[in-house]
């Protein structure tokens, strides 16, 4: 909900406005100056994975990762945010977009349809987050994360970072290629023994049936690409929590680790 905007000066602090880049300028409009309060309120469970600026000092690209995204009362909230800052140098004011997102090529991508340069916004050869565990993880990441800007639809999408780490999303293909089974699912386990993720895609030809597997979970996701091996059915307890739906019911589970 909105801060009032009367409150809004308590929660601009220089840091924030350092971090951002935004010292000196004011918001665009109200829903600007609202928008942009989220992330002075909630900075302390905002940390920037990467980062890229333009040399004119127009335009900043973050994506964020959400420490408290899958707090009740909102579970399977996505982790990450891509947020896209653009500044009027002359009027010295600056406008805010984002989207939260579950994967971090999807992240990527809906800056790079907003002009961020591909190479800018890839993680650093030397970050510290988990890394792809094999060659097809790699291949899907860089499939997402160049891909046309109409050619994946999110349809829907869970995180679980309580008990289990996954990130589920449901999308629709809509590359000709993919016409005969447009309907994916990317399924990423993290694995923090190894500091590792693995990423893999399912295709089916309509969305109740990709709906199902997602319920029942009988054996591993029907690939695309036959050749390459998929991922491992999840264990019933798992496939509930990551089914795209509500989780079952329970005590509160404990605070969310640092996923990516």
């Amino acid at each position: 909900m909105p801060l009032p905007a009367t409150e809004l000066s308590e929660v601009y602090f220089d840091d924030d406005l350092a971090h951002y880049r935004l010292a000196g300028y004011d918001a665009h409009d109200e829903r600007n100056q609202d928008d942009f309060a989220f992330f002075c309120t909630n900075s302390d469970v905002l940390h920037p994975l990467v980062t890229h600026h333009t040399p004119d000092g127009r335009q900043s690209f973050f994506v964020l990762a959400d420490h408290a995204a899958t707090y009740e009362p909102c579970p399977g909230a996505a982790g990450l945010i891509a947020l896209h800052v653009t500044r009027d140098i002359t009027a010295k004011t600056f406008q805010v977009a984002d989207e939260r997102l579950p994967l971090l090529s999807f992240a990527q991508r809906w800056l790079i349809v907003r002009g961020c340069p591909v190479d800018a916004i890839r993680m650093p050869a030397d970050h510290p987050y988990t890394k792809p565990a094999d060659a097809l993880t790699a291949e899907l990441e860089e499939l997402l994360l160049t891909s046309a800007s109409e050619r994946y639809e999110v349809l829907d999408h869970y995180t679980d970072d309580h008990m289990v780490l996954t990130a589920t999303t449901l999308v629709r293909d809509h590359d000709p290629g993919s016409r005969h089974r447009p309907y994916r699912i990317f399924h990423e386990d993290t694995d923090l023994t190894s500091h590792t993720h693995t990423l893999r895609e399912g295709a089916w030809a309509d969305i109740h049936a990709a709906g199902q597997w997602l319920i029942d979970r009988e054996g591993p996701l029907p690939s695309p690409h036959p050749q390459f091996p998929q991922a491992s059915p999840v264990p019933p307890a798992t496939a509930a929590r990551a089914s795209l739906g509500r989780p079952p019911g329970g005590p509160t589970p404990p605070s969310p680790g640092f996923r990516r």
